[in-house]
């Protein structure tokens, strides 16, 4: 079974290891630093150093220091660290979004290296969607730039990507040239980070070409490199494909290796290549006759693979299903695998058919262009007897058009002038609807508070006092008596009906008096909810020590109850996180859970989402929204106080 996993330079700037130390000094800085653009210069480099040690941490160091907006070049290294994330966890599309976001900010200050830097994350990109043809073009272009201003190292970057993507091509003659004029630039300024990007890659290609010798030693000079920085990352990949070279000459080393692999990609939550891990597992023990697991591994890896990689899992779990006697599931994979190969088969045959087609019209076009300049000379002969007459019409045309397009141009610009009144009056009455708009809300939510405290008092202080004197007068009934087994039934249901009518007072006004304030009333809704079993919720106070308003109190909280209801009905989440910090006047609110997560660019605003964001301009805040199909959802508030 495939594959050999190759690694894709994505470094902007380089990396130092050791980041233990790195983030403590980072973090007393960032206690001690007051000014906004050094806290956010200073938030980005934690989230530089947290890269490789935990994906999540980064992710909020870098919104942190993207709330710092007035500085052009901070938001662009602040988008490439966003892209870098996004990259890193198999989120193209928005990775893609983030570099050209920083690629343009930074040709706005007419930074054209750091610029042409960017671009070789956006062909990292094109090579990990597989459009390998066009990541050489691209970084081929870069390349000729950094080699024309002698800049050797970021020439040697270019080299790298250009090597996988003539590997993926199947040329791996050009693959080692380019891997190996990177190698030595990499060696020459002992830059560990990209050795070990490309001695991977040279021992997939050794592995490819047919060297297994050299690419074996080439992947323990990565291993020990690895080992020496702590780089668990590049680890999991390297014994990954260790495990691939030993797959079917000895499985022993191979099923050590691949579960080492598997380990280090579990404890650092990678997608990428975890599938291609279990599916050679799962084929490891089919070999072993270990069917149990085989089926347990291997079914992990069905939803992961594609392809004819994935008609393989079919063949081997239909094998694994025979050797526990379970035929029905035996025949089911085995048609599934059938079905999917005549699939792939007829898709080969039709590109066949498509390409002799294409030859064909390419060859007839050919033709039609030796027709067309024979045809060419005749009618450049009839022309040539025209053009004077030609000319003459021409001159009095252009007197006639440049009188007309005076004319049109006044009018245009009078209409222009009119479409611009008409916008600004369309501006100006859309503001006043929302503003009408958002005090209707406020005469609603004001009414609706009101009525529940009234509720409240009516329920607790009249009803409430009658049940309490009839439990008195029931307590005081003679125990002695005959209807004493009676007595003690209609006391037990006083007493229940007591509290359960205090229940229902302090329910009715519940999230509309914040007494003990926004912090404590969150913890204790989040406690609520959490009783079900089904949703775990925290929350958690950074450092927010003081009261707010409470008016402002009663808006955020509003908020939380609706962003914590929408994970309720649409994340199917099993954890949120409710965050509270304070930085400078600004109190920032992070909800994150572990949901299913949406695409951004086709998200559907409903009720809910158009609340919040009715809320959110009342108080003057700042809403941001992260997500991304099956990486959960994360919503950022900064309130001014």
């Amino acid at each position: 079974m495939k594959n050999n996993l190759l690694f894709i330079v994505l470094f902007s700037c380089c990396f130092a290891f050791g980041q233990s130390n790195q983030i403590d000094s980072l973090t007393t800085k960032l206690k001690e630093i007051t000014t906004p653009l050094e806290k956010a210069k200073l938030n980005l480099l934690l989230a530089n150093a947290y890269e490789r040690i935990d994906l999540n941490k980064a992710k909020v160091f870098a919104y942190k220091a993207l709330k710092f907006h007035k500085n052009d070049s901070l938001l662009a290294e602040t988008s490439n660290q966003l892209g870098r994330f996004h990259f890193f966890t198999a989120n193209l599309d928005s990775a893609s979004f983030y570099f050209s976001e920083a690629k343009t900010l930074l040709k706005k200050i007419k930074a054209e290296k750091r610029a042409a830097i960017i671009n070789i994350s956006l062909g990292a990109i094109e090579l990990r969607k597989g459009n390998y043809e066009n990541t050489i073009k691209i970084l081929t272009e870069s390349a000729s730039f950094f080699e024309h201003n002698n800049d050797a190292l970021n020439a040697a970057k270019c080299y790298s990507n250009i090597s996988s993507a003539f590997a993926e091509l199947d040329n791996f003659d050009k693959a080692i040239e380019y891997s190996e004029k990177a190698l030595t630039v990499f060696n020459k300024n002992n830059l560990t980070q990209f050795q070990l990007i490309t001695l991977p890659n040279l021992a997939t290609q050794y592995f490819k070409k047919g060297d297994t010798l050299k690419a074996v030693d080439y992947y323990h000079d990565a291993e020990t490199i690895a080992k020496s920085v702590n780089d668990n990352r590049s680890l999991s990949i390297i014994y990954n494909n260790l495990g691939n070279i030993y797959l079917n000459s000895d499985i022993k080393k191979s099923e050590a290796y691949l579960l080492q692999a598997l380990a280090l990609k579990t404890s650092l939550n990678l997608r990428s290549g975890i599938g291609i891990t279990k599916s050679n597992l799962g084929y490891i023990y089919l070999k072993k006759k270990d069917y149990n697991k085989a089926v347990i591994l291997l079914s992990e890896a069905e939803p992961l693979i594609k392809g004819k990689q994935l008609s393989s899992i079919y063949e081997y779990l239909s094998k694994s299903h025979k050797g526990l006697n379970h035929y029905p599931k035996a025949l089911e994979f085995a048609e599934k695998a059938k079905q999917l190969n005549d699939s792939l088969l007829s898709a080969e045959n039709q590109k066949t058919i498509l390409d002799i087609q294409t030859k064909y019209e390419t060859e007839k076009k050919e033709k039609e262009i030796l027709q067309l300049k024979a045809d060419n000379l005749e009618v450049n002969y009839k022309r040539r007897q025209n053009r004077n007459l030609l000319f003459a019409t021409l001159i009095a045309l252009i007197v006639a058009i440049f009188g007309i397009s005076m004319i049109l141009k006044n009018a245009k610009r009078k209409r222009i002038i009119m479409e611009q009144n008409l916008t600004i009056q369309e501006q100006n009455f859309n503001q006043l609807l929302k503003s009408q708009e958002l005090e209707g809300i406020d005469a609603i939510l004001d009414a609706q508070e009101q009525e529940r405290n009234k509720m409240a008092a009516d329920l607790h202080d009249n009803l409430g006092s009658k049940i309490a004197t009839l439990k008195l007068y029931l307590e005081s009934y003679d125990e002695n008596d005959s209807f004493s087994n009676f007595y003690q039934k209609l006391k037990s249901l006083m007493n229940e009906t007591y509290s359960e009518i205090r229940s229902i007072a302090k329910n009715k006004n519940f999230g509309t008096q914040i007494d003990k304030g926004l912090i404590p009333s969150t913890k204790n809704i989040a406690k609520q909810i959490s009783y079900s079993n089904k949703l775990d919720i925290k929350v958690i106070n950074v450092d927010v020590k003081n009261r707010i308003e409470n008016t402002l109190e009663i808006q955020l909280f509003r908020i939380i109850q609706e962003l914590l209801t929408n994970i309720i009905k649409h994340a199917d989440a099993t954890e949120a996180i409710v965050q509270f910090s304070e930085d400078e006047n600004v109190l920032n609110i992070i909800v994150e859970d572990n949901g299913k997560g949406f695409d951004m660019k086709q998200k559907r605003i409903g009720t809910g989402l158009i609340n919040i964001e009715r809320r959110v301009d009342k108080i003057n805040a700042e809403l941001v929204i992260d997500s991304s199909e099956g990486s959960g959802t994360t919503v950022i508030l900064n309130i001014p106080l």
